[in-house]
């Protein structure tokens, strides 16, 4: 789970509003120790924690309160919003032009995973529509070409390098020109393990040349407070107007990485999420700073089933995923879709409450165990899909049909019930089930 450390931390100082009676001074204060040690834990600056807690504490104090808001209900939105600000606030603007080559360059010492995150930027805009292609200009670092090369041909975008020429400019211009077709071009510079004074230059000249649209710096979320030296030392060098923050799904730091970055006024583009090619993210800051709270983010899950089917089924599938009324017919329609959004850890990440009432085992849903589930549906008829209390004939016939063993049917089956109970249990705790008696709002956190 993403920044779980940080995650429980706000969660369990959240709790403690919802249990105490009356909220004053003092316990605001007590809050405020215990969202403090959440916050450095999790690696953000002891001058940025208390610039914020001073901020909670004068804000959930005030005398007069908006209308129907009471004061333990105020003070959890004061302390969304101040980490919200903390994380850089409303989400930056990213916006290319579909009618003209936009041109992108990747800038970052080594290791920081520019090539990889090229490759996913390409996926991304690819699936927004976009037609991306990508510029080795990293003759720096060896196989820096073939691994681009190899990425680019797995999400079919093609991909130029010259590994003869020196120059990282004059490979970087070659290959615009060569893309002249494309109206987007991501280009890998090339790195350092140090910021030194060459490299600079040479993303500087690099500028000069091509003049892009972006120069987006991919910082390493594991480093966590260092990120702010790294980022300011781009941006007083080169127009650095964007940053990709990698790794922030094993990252205990990544909450010092992002506040860092907010505090040189760096903007979060993206941040990736995981190792596959899919796992890159539009950062929005009160989206991310809900799901660590606790709050959910359905709009970020609607955003995530709209990227594979269309909107109406989206918001009927979720809307049946979320009351407990699927059937194996829904589990048949959404497998691919699942499998292609990543780990259901992640999807239950975005729904209030999920997370720590679903088992985790229901979440844990292998890759292997999924190839499986599908051919076993496929061979199921309408009748059985739409109730599934077979018996033994019916699932021998079945998994012989699908290549499985009758084993294989009857895990199906049971990890279908075991959702429903799972589900059915959800949506008797109070907030859940008022949420949705009231309306989903797609836009705010549930508080």
């Amino acid at each position: 789970m993403v920044l779980s450390r940080l995650s429980s931390g706000l969660q369990e100082a959240l709790n403690k509003i919802r249990g105490v009676g009356v909220v004053d001074k003092k316990r605001v204060r007590e809050i405020i120790k215990e969202i403090q040690k959440t916050l450095i834990s999790a690696d953000v600056k002891i001058e940025q924690v208390f610039e914020l807690s001073k901020r909670i504490e004068e804000k959930a104090l005030q005398e007069h309160l908006p209308a129907g808001i009471s004061r333990r209900e105020h003070l959890i939105k004061v302390i969304y919003n101040e980490i919200a600000d903390l994380m850089g606030g409303e989400e930056a603007q990213f916006l290319l032009d579909p009618k003209r080559q936009n041109k992108i360059i990747l800038v970052g010492v080594q290791g920081s995973g520019k090539t990889t995150q090229a490759a996913k930027l390409a996926k991304y805009l690819m699936k927004k529509g976009y037609r991306p292609a990508l510029v080795c200009a990293d003759n720096f670092r060896p196989g820096a070409f073939d691994q681009l090369r190899q990425l680019g041909d797995e999400i079919r975008v093609p991909v130029y390098g010259d590994p003869s020429e020196e120059q990282t400019w004059k490979i970087a211009e070659q290959g615009i020109a060569e893309f002249k077709d494309r109206n987007v071009v991501i280009v890998d510079t090339e790195g350092r393990h140090s910021l030194d004074k060459e490299l600079m230059e040479e993303i500087g000249r690099l500028e000069e040349h091509i003049h892009p649209d972006y120069t987006i710096l991919v910082l390493d979320s594991t480093i966590g407070q260092r990120a702010e030296a790294q980022a300011r030392a781009f941006k007083e060098k080169c127009n650095i107007n964007g940053i990709i923050l990698t790794k922030l799904d094993g990252s205990a730091k990544g909450g010092g990485g992002i506040s860092a970055c907010a505090a040189v006024s760096a903007p979060v583009l993206f941040v990736g999420t995981g190792e596959r090619l899919d796992d890159l993210e539009r950062f929005d800051p009160k989206a991310f700073v809900g799901r660590l709270m606790g709050f959910g983010d359905i709009k970020g899950l609607l955003q995530k089933f709209e990227a594979h089917v269309e909107k109406e089924k989206a918001e009927e599938a979720a809307k049946r995923l979320m009351t407990g009324k699927f059937t194996l017919v829904d589990v048949y329609d959404q497998l691919e879709q699942v499998r292609k959004m990543g780990p259901l850890t992640k999807v239950a990440e975005m729904l209030p409450g999920l997370g720590a009432k679903i088992p985790k085992d229901l979440l844990g849903i292998q890759e292997e165990r999924l190839k499986k589930f599908k051919p076993i549906l496929q061979s199921m008829t309408k009748y059985e899909l739409e109730n599934p209390k077979l018996n033994r004939s019916r699932v021998e016939r079945i998994a012989k049909g699908s290549g499985t063993t009758p084993e294989d049917v009857r895990a199906l089956i049971q990890q279908y019930n075991q959702m429903r109970a799972a589900f059915k249990k959800l949506r008797k705790d109070r907030r859940f089930a008022r949420m949705f008696k009231s309306g989903v709002n797609l836009d705010t956190p549930s508080f």
